[in-house]
C-alpha cells in the first residue's frame, strides 16, 4: 500500500507543484520561498528517473539502490549527466533516493542527512547537486546558509559538479543581506538586476527620461533568474546618451511592497575622443600588420584613441602574418572607414581587451588558404586540423566591444556543410567575452552589420561563440545583437550558446544559414530573442534544420530563453529542440511569435518541436501554421493558443509565408502585449523587424 500511495502522490505532486515553482521563474506566479518539507523533484531529472526506476522496480535497501545509481551512471542514457557523480557517492546518493522517497524536499532531505551524518556531507552534497542539476542552485544557496557547512567546500564540491560560482562584478553590494539594484546599460538598451531577493518576489518595472518626461513607462517585469539567485531583465527601445529613471516595485506573498529607485545613463553612439589621440592611418601604416601593441596605441576611459582610415589604403597582412590588424590588450580604441584584407586566421585579433569599437569596415580573404581537402573539410596543412575558426573579427577573452556599419564578406577558406560532419570553417565574427576582469566581461554590440558570404563558398557559422558548454562561455552577458543581416552559412546564422545573460538578439535579418539562431545551451540566462525575420533557409544543399534551436537544460542547466514577435517563415521546423550532450530538454517562453512551416514528415515541419516536454516552457498566443498539414503541427504543449482563430488559414499563412516583407501586422490582443517589447501599428502587433523611426 505504502507503493502505491508514493505514486498516487507523486503523480499529482508532480503536476502541481512543479508546474507552480516554474511559472515562478518566469514571474507569474507565487510560491514558498523554501523548499516545503514534501516537495517532490521536478521531472526530467536524473534523480527522478532514478525514484521512478525505484517504484518501478521495489526496491527499498541502501545497497540496491546504491546499485541502481551505478548502473545509471555506466548507461548511455545518463553517462553524461552523471559523471561528476564519483563512485563514493553512490551510498550518499542512495541515502538520499531514500530520503526523497519518503516525501522529503530535496533541500530538507540534504541538510537532514548532513546532521544525521557529517562525515559523508561531501557525498550527499554532490550526489543531490549532480542527480537534480534543475535544483541544484537552490539547493547550494540554501547549503550556504547552514551553520556548520565549510564554505570553502561547498565551493569546491559545486564546482567540481560543473555548477556555476558566479564572480562579485561591482554591484556596489553592501552585505549579503542588503537588497541592492544594478543597471548595466548598452547604447539602445539596459539591463536591470535586483539582488538579494527569492523566487515568490514579484519585481514591476517603470522608466522614463529623467529630463522632459513626466510619465513613468511599464517595462517588462523582471525574471527570476535561478543561477545567481536574482531578478533581473532588459528595458529595451532607448535612446543613446539618454538618462533615464527606473523605479522597480517588489512585491511578495504577503502583498508587502518596497520600491527601490536609481538612474542611469545608455552610452553614447559614439565613445569620448582624446584630440591628442587621433591617428590618420596614412600617417601610422606602412603595410603588412598594423599592430597596436608595437605603436603603443590605446586610450583611457575619459578619452579614447582613434585611428581614421582612408578608402585608398588597404590594411593588408603580408604572406604569413596571422592578423591584419593586431590590438593585443590595448584597450579604448576607435576605428573609423576602416578597409581590411588577409591575415591568416583572423583579420582583427585582441586577447584580454576591453573597450574597442570598430565603425564601417570592410573586411574580406581572411583565413587560411585550403590547400587539402580530405572528406569534404579544407586543410591548409597535410598533418593540421581542418580549418575552422578563422574569423574576421575575433576578441579572445575580451569584452565592452561595439562593431557597427560594418561590411564582412569573402572569406578565404570555405565551410564544409553536414554531409561531411560538423561544419569547420570560417566566420564573420568569434565570441568569446569571457575577460579576466569581471567588469569587462560581455557587453558586447554587434549592430547595423552586413555579415554575408555567398551561396557557393559560405561561413561555417555567421557569429560563433567559442566555449559554448560553459557559463562563461560565448557572449556571457549583457550583450545585444540588432539590426544585422546575415547570410549563407553552413551552420548557424547566430551562436548565443553559453551564458547568455541578458543577451538580446533582435532586428535581425537571417537566411541561407542551416539553422538561425542557436540558443543551446542557456547556461545562466535569461535571454531575449525578438522580433527578428528568419526566412529562407537552406545550407549550400538546401538542406536546413530549425530557425530556433534550444536544449541541453539538463545536462547543462539552467538558464531560460525568451522568444517574442519573431517572424520566421521555414520549411522544416521553427523552435525546435536539438540534442546537446544527448539532452533536448529547454526553458523556454515563447509568445506572440509567427511560425509558419510547409514541409510535413517525421521530425520535420514542426512549429515547435518539444520532445521532453519540460514543465516549465509557455506557449502564448503564437500564431502556428503548417502549410501542408494546413494546421499547427506542435510537439508539446501550447499555454495559450492564438486568440485570433479566424487568421489561422492556409490562405493567410500562405500569403505570409511567400511575402518579402521583414513584418508581418496581426490584431493585438492586449492581454498577451508585452511591456516594453510589444510594437504596435495602430490595432495590430508588429512580427518581425520593427521599421526604423523617422
Amino acid at each position: 500500500m505504502r507503493t502505491h500511495y508514493f505514486v498516487t502522490l507523486l503523480q499529482r505532486t508532480f503536476e502541481i507543484l512543479t508546474f507552480a515553482l516554474w511559472l515562478s521563474l518566469a514571474g507569474c506566479t507565487k510560491v514558498e520561498s523554501e523548499d516545503p518539507p514534501t516537495a517532490s523533484p521536478i521531472l526530467g531529472q536524473p534523480g527522478s528517473a532514478a525514484l521512478t526506476k525505484i517504484e518501478e522496480q521495489n526496491l527499498s535497501t541502501v545497497v540496491e539502490i546504491a546499485a541502481l545509481v551505478q548502473r545509471m551512471a555506466d548507461a548511455n542514457k545518463y553517462r553524461r549527466q552523471l559523471k561528476a557523480l564519483p563512485d563514493s557517492a553512490f551510498k550518499p546518493a542512495a541515502e538520499l533516493l531514500i530520503e526523497l522517497r519518503q516525501g522529503a524536499g530535496l533541500n530538507y532531505a540534504v541538510e537532514k542527512l548532513i546532521a544525521r551524518s557529517s562525515e559523508n556531507t561531501k557525498g550527499y552534497v554532490k550526489a543531490a547537486l549532480v542527480l537534480f542539476p534543475i535544483e541544484r542552485y537552490d539547493l547550494y544557496r540554501y547549503l550556504k546558509k547552514l551553520p556548520d557547512i565549510n564554505l570553502q567546500s561547498l565551493d569546491t564540491w559545486a564546482k567540481q559538479t560543473d555548477l556555476y560560482v558566479p564572480q562579485a562584478v561591482n554591484h556596489s553590494v553592501a552585505n549579503d543581506a542588503q537588497r541592492t539594484i544594478d543597471v548595466v546599460p548598452l547604447i539602445e538598451s539596459a539591463n536591470i538586476s535586483v539582488f538579494n531577493q527569492n523566487k515568490n518576489v514579484k519585481a514591476t518595472v517603470e522608466y522614463r527620461k529623467t529630463h522632459g518626461d513626466e510619465c513613468w513607462h511599464q517595462a517588462r517585469q523582471l525574471s527570476w533568474e535561478p543561477v545567481q539567485g536574482i531578478l533581473t531583465g532588459p528595458i529595451v527601445f532607448l535612446q543613446p546618451q539618454t538618462s533615464y529613471e527606473v523605479k522597480v516595485t517588489l512585491t511578495d506573498t504577503n502583498q508587502a511592497t518596497e520600491v527601490m529607485q536609481t538612474q542611469f545613463e545608455t552610452r553614447p553612439n559614439k565613445p569620448p575622443i582624446d584630440p591628442d589621440k587621433i591617428y590618420q592611418l596614412s600617417d601610422i601604416y606602412t603595410g603588412g600588420t598594423l599592430d597596436l601593441e608595437a605603436l603603443g596605441i590605446e586610450g583611457t576611459a575619459t578619452g579614447w584613441a582613434k585611428i581614421v582610415g582612408d578608402p585608398s589604403i588597404v590594411i593588408e597582412a603580408r604572406k604569413g602574418d596571422k592578423n591584419s590588424i593586431f590590438i593585443g590588450d590595448n584597450s579604448y580604441v576607435y576605428f573609423e572607414n576602416i578597409t581590411v584584407r588577409g591575415g591568416r586566421t583572423h583579420a582583427v585579433y585582441a586577447e584580454n581587451a576591453h573597450h574597442i569599437w570598430i565603425n564601417q569596415c570592410d573586411i574580406a580573404k581572411w583565413g587560411r588558404q585550403p590547400n587539402i581537402i580530405k572528406n569534404g573539410k579544407a586543410y591548409e596543412l597535410q598533418d593540421a586540423q581542418p580549418i575552422n575558426y578563422d574569423s574576421a573579427l575575433y576578441f579572445k577573452q575580451s569584452g565592452v566591444i561595439t562593431i557597427e556599419n560594418c561590411y564582412v564578406h569573402d572569406p578565404t577558406p570555405f565551410a564544409n556543410d553536414w554531409s561531411d560532419g560538423h561544419p569547420n570553417g570560417a566566420n564573420a565574427f568569434l565570441a568569446y567575452a569571457n575577460h579576466p576582469d569581471p567588469a569587462f566581461k560581455g557587453q558586447i554590440i554587434l549592430r547595423n552589420n552586413t555579415f554575408k558570404a555567398s551561396a557557393e563558398h559560405r561561413f561555417n557559422d555567421v557569429i560563433e561563440g567559442r566555449k559554448n558548454a560553459e557559463s562563461l562561455g560565448g557572449f556571457v552577458r549583457d550583450s545585444a545583437i540588432y539590426n544585422n543581416t546575415l547570410a549563407y552559412a553552413n551552420d548557424d546564422a547566430i551562436e548565443i550558446d553559453g551564458g547568455q545573460h541578458n543577451v538580446l538578439v533582435y532586428n535581425n535579418d537571417i537566411s541561407h544559414t542551416y539553422s538561425g539562431i542557436s540558443a543551446a545551451p542557456v547556461r545562466v540566462g535569461p535571454s531575449f530573442i525578438f522580433n527578428n525575420y528568419i526566412h529562407n533557409l537552406g545550407d549550400q544543399r538546401g538542406k536546413q534544420w530549425a530557425a530556433i534551436k534550444v536544449g541541453g537544460l539538463i545536462s547543462k542547466p539552467l538558464g531560460q530563453v525568451n522568444l517574442y514577435h519573431n517572424l520566421i517563415t521555414v520549411s522544416r521546423n521553427g523552435i525546435t529542440a536539438s540534442r546537446f550532450k544527448d539532452d533536448e530538454t529547454f526553458w523556454m517562453h515563447s509568445q506572440n511569435n509567427v511560425i509558419i512551416t510547409h514541409k510535413n514528415a517525421n521530425k520535420v515541419g514542426f512549429n515547435i518541436y518539444d520532445p521532453q516536454g519540460f514543465s516549465g516552457n509557455q506557449s502564448f498566443n503564437d500564431y502556428l501554421f503548417n502549410l501542408n498539414a494546413g494546421k499547427a503541427k506542435v510537439k508539446g504543449s501550447i499555454t495559450q493558443p492564438y486568440q485570433f482563430s479566424e487568421q489561422l488559414n492556409r490562405p493567410r499563412a500562405s500569403d505570409i509565408y511567400k511575402s518579402s516583407s521583414t513584418t508581418v501586422t496581426l490584431p493585438k490582443c492586449d492581454r498577451y502585449e508585452i511591456d516594453n517589447f510589444s510594437q504596435r501599428r495602430g490595432a495590430q502587433f508588429i512580427h518581425g523587424i520593427i521599421p526604423v523611426k523617422d
